[in-house]
């Protein structure tokens, strides 16, 4: 099999695989599935949200992956016999002429690529990223959070709410119930960061698949950072078909990556401050 029929036969998998997710009958097999999705998302937040998925069908258990030479750059061999993991990688081609922003290289399709999952290989420890301790109920992931939503340009309010609802996306306004627990606000706070980010400007979906998408980038993005979310997906109840599917799946990856990015921005900001703030040594 060549390397562009390999990567048009990854291609097809993505499509089947959500083609086959929105039409599973079985709510409690679609919300695993589901929600390893997510999971690998957050993991994987810089690849594109069908390498996501190949990753994540081809190895459930994966949580850090990279090529075989780049192992080799950090000093970690891939042990003989591994299985690669395949995921697709754009052909970058010349173009004769530049387009409006004045590139002159063009997506041309996509080919297979190889990445291994670090549990393949043996070597140098890899340096440990921070850990956010979920058992601390998000009181240190919040108010990065926090900085992150007011950093885009959002106004955040802490209220006492009283129809019921934990928190309101309001278009460049989040309110939030002030009586909530760190972890619930934190949770709250995600999904209407989710919405300001995808349906300020854009209601066209209907509501079930607006809360889809809001609920499902809040449960990656708490993922990520260590927290466990008391959410439940039922794609049947939502009545999302494949191709609402695909659409929520890109933008839910999308957001996923934007918000996680933006509290890094965030952090990198605060330390970057912190360090000139230090006196300088004699």
């Amino acid at each position: 099999m060549s390397i562009t029929t390999k990567a048009e036969t990854l291609l097809a998998t993505i499509t089947d695989a959500i083609t086959a997710l929105a039409a599973e009958t079985d709510t409690a097999k679609q919300d695993v599935t589901f929600r390893a999705w997510l999971t690998t998302m957050s993991q994987f937040y810089t690849y594109s949200f069908g390498n996501q998925l190949l990753i994540s069908a081809q190895c459930p258990t994966a949580t850090r992956v990279a090529g075989y030479n780049k192992w080799l750059t950090v000093k970690r061999q891939v042990r003989k016999g591994e299985k690669a993991i395949y995921i697709t990688a754009p052909i970058i081609g010349k173009s004769k002429e530049a387009d409006e922003d004045g590139e002159v290289s063009r997506l041309r399709g996509f080919k297979a690529a190889t990445v291994f999952d670090i549990a393949q290989t043996d070597g140098d420890e890899l340096p440990q990223f921070p850990e956010h301790n979920a058992t601390e109920g998000g009181e240190d992931v919040l108010p990065k959070m926090e900085s992150a939503v007011r950093n885009a340009g959002i106004t955040l309010i802490y209220k006492t709410i009283n129809d019921g609802a934990q928190g309101y996306s309001k278009g460049g306004l989040i309110e939030i119930d002030e009586r909530q627990g760190s972890a619930a606000k934190l949770g709250t706070l995600a999904h209407e960061f989710a919405h300001e980010l995808l349906h300020k400007a854009d209601r066209s979906q209907g509501k079930q698949q607006r809360e889809l998408e809001a609920e499902a980038v809040a449960y990656a993005v708490l993922t990520h950072y260590g927290m466990h979310s008391g959410s439940r997906f039922y794609l049947a109840s939502y009545g999302i078909t494949g191709e609402m599917l695909t659409a929520s799946m890109q933008v839910i990856s999308k957001t996923t990556k934007q918000i996680i990015e933006l509290i890094e921005a965030t952090e990198e900001q605060k330390e970057a401050e912190g360090d000139s703030a230090l006196p300088l040594a004699a």
